[in-house]
């Protein structure tokens, strides 16, 4: 009788659920979703009547409805996804752009939760909370041992809330006993910003939330008033993230009323056409203009990267972006997980569609396929769909964004296995950390820090020692071959020390080849932007 009842039920569901989205559709759409009815959902229903009668155990339903669900959107293409209660929550959490907790970067080392950084503004940066201070005991309970999982439930929690914690600092004979009030904390986007010289900006969007534009503009303000003429913007690694974020982003920097992204989907009510000033609410700068991008910019990026192309405003440099073009809306289930269904593609201002082909392919290939190379070859090119720029340029359609200047990452690590497992334990921010407290004297400013500090013989010696005593095998020979990488790192989380991640990332950028070279053509950038239908550069 159970058995019935659950079936029944599920039929119940079923068929109310597809004459909602009958009604929703319209139309000759009602007609498709009867046949569908007709034909295959008789055919699911027999299969969980063959299951729930001569399964071997009881079925988990909730974890096998999961799963068909799954594997039918996975049967679309590889953006239409099922997302269960659990991660809806935290992508909702991502992209609102804040959070409710104490507000610290952390990892769990040697079972301790150590402090990577405090964030900027929060309570534990306002209570004195340091890189390298690990946190042994909450609300007067032991934390030592406790996986990184259970660290947020512990940590977060509702603004105005306390939580005591008990913290050992190296250099201190005693614990400290710290009452920390939660607020609300900010989950930044801007990943880092600074000025490279006396004229160029520099901005790292690492993805596109509801708090993107603003936290540009700020960074673009501050670096205007320290004499920005010129910006490096750095999409690399960005998945993309709210389309209207991106526009607002493009509009920074189109001036006008200009097309920045078309949707175009199977139903004409998903068209939409946006537009540089839709959103519009600060300034328009026309300055050069320079996107790093790779293989990790994906959606918003590309539209952002793909506009500033197709109008010669600035220069795209790096390596292919990812060529994810499709839009999805998410709709939310009564149990609190969502679909999320892909309803349209992605077209740039000249019309290049920015989905590349995934016809055939496995989720897993898709996503895990390397870049294809056929898009360095001049030959190669020849055969892709060719679009031209505001200014004439030949640009190419098949998938992505092709920069103008290809520059493709080159790793200075030289012993992966070895900087992995030190970076695994994360011995160069123990040892760092030990260090900086040893040496405040190198606390000055971090322009000058990376010119004249540098990593000796006798402190890569003293690394070694340290980190054959937490265990790591080191031999000379992989230990030699990765010295530059070595010493990078150790510099660059002592920087963290002193300037928090704005020091590290400063640092390891001034190790990056793509960074460096990028910097090489703002005179194109200039040129280019100068030569632009949209307006001249002085």
């Amino acid at each position: 009788m159970r058995r019935y009842t659950h079936l029944r039920r599920t039929l119940i569901i079923t068929i109310i659920l597809l004459g909602v989205i009958a009604i929703w559709l319209q139309r000759n759409v009602v007609a498709d979703i009867q046949t569908i009815a007709k034909q295959q959902i008789g055919k699911f229903f027999r299969v969980v009547q063959l299951v729930q009668y001569y399964y071997v155990e009881n079925p988990d339903w909730d974890k096998a409805m999961e799963g068909a669900i799954s594997g039918m959107l996975s049967r679309l293409d590889p953006h239409s996804v099922y997302i269960e209660p659990k991660k809806v929550k935290q992508n909702k959490e991502s992209f609102s752009g804040h959070y409710e907790g104490i507000g610290i970067e952390f990892d769990v080392i040697d079972g301790y939760i150590t402090v990577i950084s405090p964030i900027a503004g929060s309570p534990s940066e306002r209570l004195g909370i340091r890189a390298g201070d690990k946190i042994v005991k909450i609300n007067g309970k032991s934390a030592v041992g406790i996986s990184r999982e259970e660290v947020p439930k512990k940590l977060k929690g509702p603004k105005g809330t306390k939580v005591n914690v008990t913290i050992v600092r190296e250099g201190l004979d005693e614990p400290i006993e710290l009452t920390i009030v939660r607020d609300v904390i900010p989950i930044y986007t801007v990943t880092t910003y600074f000025m490279v010289d006396d004229s160029t900006g520099y901005i790292w969007v690492n993805r596109f939330a509801a708090t993107t534009s603003q936290e540009t503009q700020e960074a673009l303000d501050k670096l205007v008033q320290r004499g920005a003429r010129r910006l490096l913007l750095d999409l690399r690694g960005n998945p993309g993230g709210y389309l209207h974020e991106a526009v607002k982003m493009a509009g920074k920097f189109i001036p006008g009323h200009h097309l920045v992204v078309e949707t175009r989907g199977r139903d004409n009510r998903v068209d939409e056409k946006f537009f540089s000033d839709q959103w519009r609410t600060g300034p328009v700068y026309d300055f050069p203009l320079i996107i790093l991008i790779d293989r990790g910019s994906a959606s918003a990026s590309e539209i952002v990267s793909g506009a500033i192309q197709d109008y010669d405003r600035g220069l795209i440099v790096g390596t292919n972006s990812f060529g994810k073009g499709l839009v999805q809306k998410e709709f939310p289930l009564s149990d609190g997980s969502a679909v999320r269904i892909t309803t349209a593609k992605y077209y740039t201002p000249s019309g290049r569609c920015i989905q590349r082909d995934y016809k055939g392919k496995k989720v897993r290939d898709y996503y895990s396929e390397i870049t294809d190379t056929t898009w360095y070859s001049e030959d190669s090119l020849k055969n892709r769909p060719q679009f031209r720029t505001l200014g004439g340029r030949i640009v190419y359609g098949g998938g992505g964004i092709r920069p103008d200047v290809v520059i493709k990452y080159r790793s200075y690590s030289r012993s992966p296995k070895l900087t992995n497992k030190m970076n695994v334990k994360r011995l160069f921010f123990e040892y760092a950390t030990r260090y900086a407290n040893e040496h405040p004297e190198l606390k000055t400013n971090i322009e000058t820090f990376q010119k004249k500090f540098q990593i000796t013989p006798e402190i890569l010696n003293e690394y070694k020692q340290f980190c054959i005593e937490k265990g790591i095998k080191v031999k000379e020979e992989d230990f030699q071959k990765d010295i530059r990488y070595i010493s990078t790192r150790i510099k660059a989380e002592i920087a963290r020390h002193f300037w928090e991640k704005d020091g590290y990332y400063y640092v390891i950028l001034h190790n990056d080849n793509q960074f460096l070279e990028a910097l090489k053509h703002f005179d194109e950038a200039k040129k280019l932007a100068r030569e632009s239908k949209l307006y001249g550069l002085k």
